[in-house]
């Protein structure tokens, strides 16, 4: 064998080995840091391309930028190990039109199987445009104030203006802890409207006896564990945990299946707020609920499932939009939100119609539909309450008549570029990670595909620096 011969077998040894050395850098990241970065260009091994499909315009190859013209639009990040932190730098402009202009974009990371996602602000054209108010940052934590009635922030939070005057956008205030004026209920109540899959619900205790009865059934639609659990807190800590096992029959017959009653009776409980969140998957179905608490506040969204019941279905909300969808073709009808019309003509669609009233009336006539939004429903009009401050949605981001005070993580961005560059922050330690990918996804409430509206967000660059345990710190946990 010539000479040059085995020079160029050693360069590709050489050159083999660099390989395989990078590619073991990159699965191990033996000092704990790495960045990942791509546009709608490249084809990237760790950074997925935005999807699904008909929710995204072609890539503009001129420019590497790709629309989001139909929300939400999701990525994956492929990490061959478990990182602590991700910080997302994004590249990305909205529809120029004021008019067409997405009020509110999200970036969140999944949380769950369940896939739950934690939501942080990327981009809030009501807080970026109130130019007039007075934005007082400090910890990170902004306050507007329509007039400056107070100096500081402690001040702000130390004496709450009245609840009516505030809206909340990514921070949580502490709720109401008490009801003026309650009167206990000395009847039990049954909700006969059944409920399919998870939902969420405020009560209220005040000198009485936690008492609710659940009666459940199985629609046997798919294979997995059909279990049942429900979780009652208070003050945010659980302090009941009930739970009702599938016995895993019946699925083969795809008929519904009766699967009893769930009670709860707690005694001597501390008189405040309890939320109890109904942990299930979209198989089940809450048929009844009886109780003789007087407050039943459904959180955010119901799924009001198929029944024979044709009367006339009424739902009471503080919410400043409402929202409806189905999947069933059946469903499809006009929803009466206080004195408008709301047309649900699509199935896999949402529909949305803000109310600016304080307390809103929803009435339909079929059921089978999932009904949402920020804030509380009620099947009883002296069943509503909610202890939560009221949240800015895609409804309020255009309209804050009577509201005086903003307070918010998101932080006002005087940058009025075409092109704008913002970064968060996640905590992965406790995120959902599955075949070593983290999901994410853009959340644009009200964008929608078909609506032929000229609305959008565009990406042009995903930036990801991952930081976590070094190979170092590993290898003294191991010893």
């Amino acid at each position: 064998m010539s000479i040059s011969a085995l020079k160029i077998r050693l360069l590709l040894a050489i050159l083999l080995l660099a390989v395989i050395l990078f590619l073991i850098y990159k699965a191990i990241v033996p000092f704990g840091e790495i960045t990942y970065a791509a546009t709608p260009c490249d084809q990237s091994f760790f950074i997925s391309e935005l999807k699904p499909k008909d929710r995204m315009a072609e890539i503009d190859k001129k420019n590497c930028a790709q629309k989001i013209i139909g929300e939400p639009a999701y990525f994956n990040l492929t990490a061959p190990r478990a990182f602590d932190t991700a910080e997302i730098k994004i590249t990305y402009r909205v529809s120029g039109d004021p008019l067409s202009r997405p009020p509110i974009i999200e970036l969140g990371l999944q949380a769950d199987e369940r896939k739950n996602y934690l939501l942080k602000p990327l981009d809030n054209i009501l807080i970026d445009s109130l130019t007039g108010w007075d934005k007082m940052t400090e910890g990170g934590i902004t306050l507007l104030q329509r007039e400056k009635d107070y100096n500081n922030l402690s001040s702000f939070l130390q004496k709450l203006p009245l609840k009516k005057e505030i809206r909340t956008y990514h921070y949580d205030l502490p709720p109401q802890t008490a009801i003026t004026d309650y009167t206990p209920s000395n009847d039990f109540q049954t909700i006969n409207r059944p409920l399919r899959g998870a939902y969420q619900f405020y009560t209220y205790i005040n000198n009485e006896t936690f008492q609710f009865t659940f009666d459940f059934s199985d629609l046997n639609r798919n294979k997995d564990a059909d279990d049942i659990r429900v979780l009652v807190y208070h003050n945010d800590l659980p302090i009941s945990d009930d739970k009702l096992a599938d016995d895993r029959g019946g699925e083969e017959t795809r008929q519904t299946q009766e699967l009893g009653s769930l009670i709860l009776n707690i005694p001597n409980l501390e008189n405040g707020f309890y939320k109890v969140s109904v942990i299930v998957n979209d198989d089940i179905v809450t048929n009844s609920m009886t109780t003789d608490q007087k407050i039943i506040s459904f959180i955010n969204r119901l799924w009001l499932h198929e029944s024979a019941n044709t009367d006339l279905i009424k739902l009471y909300s503080d919410v400043t939009e409402v929202t409806a969808s189905t999947i069933n073709p059946a469903s499809l009808q006009k929803i009466l939100v206080n004195d408008e019309i709301l047309n649900l003509t699509d199935t896999y669609r949402q529909f949305s119609l803000p109310t600016s009233r304080a307390e809103t009336q929803i009435q339909f006539a079929k059921d089978d539909i999932i009904i949402s939004g920020s804030g509380v429903f009620a099947f009883f009009a002296d069943a509503l309450f909610n202890p939560d401050y009221k949240k800015i949605s895609k409804a309020t981001a255009v309209d804050v008549n009577g509201v005086n005070y903003i307070i918010t993580s998101y932080q006002p961005d005087a940058n009025h570029s075409e092109w704008r560059e913002k970064t968060l922050y996640f905590d992965l330690k406790n995120s959902f990670r599955y075949e070593n990918a983290y999901g994410f996804i853009i959340s644009v409430p009200g964008l929608i595909a078909d609506d032929e509206a000229d609305d959008f967000v565009e990406i042009k660059n995903i930036e990801i620096k991952l930081k976590g345990k070094t190979l170092i710190d590993k290898i003294k946990n191991i010893i």
